[in-house]
């Protein structure tokens, strides 16, 4: 069995600050490349936004989640205490004070997900959503790649597979008319008709086997 895979990118628009959830978009995609069964890779290709699965349901989660990333690493251009007890800036604030927070936030992350794919949607728990973490204050468009490899529904497998039995047909039809015109070749001769005193010979028999080949081709 020979599995099917895809590689595409998605944009995904951001608020700012906090999460998208993702789950709909990767379920209806999924379901554009009629796979049934496999596996998805999911890569933010940003170094100041990630991934993560978290509660679906009850929002004060995510809200919680982006309370303590605000305490861990705080967005106004400030790192860690310095001996003396005070907060050392960060020296890459070239997109503001939020900009080195934001690649802080994505390290302790994640920026890679895989998921599996069964009857051709996410294989997720009743209250697990896929979410993309945008860690700037402003809005963002965001690429994500999707990577999936699996296998096609019955309906959209059949249809690929038929012009795989139709190629392996024409290259043996093709195949065997080679070998046969060869073996003709090695057998003639261009007087075997005169001495057989006009019957059919074995090269002649040959040779309208050829134009039957040709014909079904």
């Amino acid at each position: 069995m020979t599995l099917h895979q895809v590689l595409e990118q998605l944009e995904i628009s951001t608020p700012g600050r906090g999460f998208t959830r993702l789950n709909e978009m990767l379920n209806t995609w999924i379901a554009g490349q009629e796979l049934r069964q496999g596996m998805l890779h999911l890569t933010c290709l940003h170094t100041s936004a990630s991934l993560t699965i978290n509660e679906n349901a009850d929002p004060r989660v995510l809200h919680d989640l982006q309370t303590w990333m605000d305490a861990v690493v705080p967005q106004d251009g400030c790192g860690p205490l310095n001996p003396f007890g005070a907060r050392i800036r960060y020296r890459h604030d070239d997109e503001g004070s939020d900009d080195m927070p934001a690649h802080i936030r994505t390290a302790l992350t994640s920026q890679t997900l895989s998921l599996s794919i069964d009857d051709g949607r996410l294989l997720l728990g009743t209250w697990q959503g896929v979410y993309l973490w945008e860690h700037r204050s402003a809005a963002h468009k965001r690429r994500l790649a999707c990577h999936a490899v699996g296998d096609l529904c019955p309906s959209r497998s059949d249809v690929a597979a038929e012009p795989q039995r139709d190629n392996a047909r024409s290259l043996l039809q093709r195949r065997n008319t080679s070998k046969l015109n060869a073996f003709v070749q090695a057998r003639h001769d261009p007087d075997a008709w005169a001495t057989d005193g006009g019957a059919d010979t074995d090269v002649d028999l040959l040779v309208d086997r050829l134009h039957e080949i040709a014909q079904e081709e």
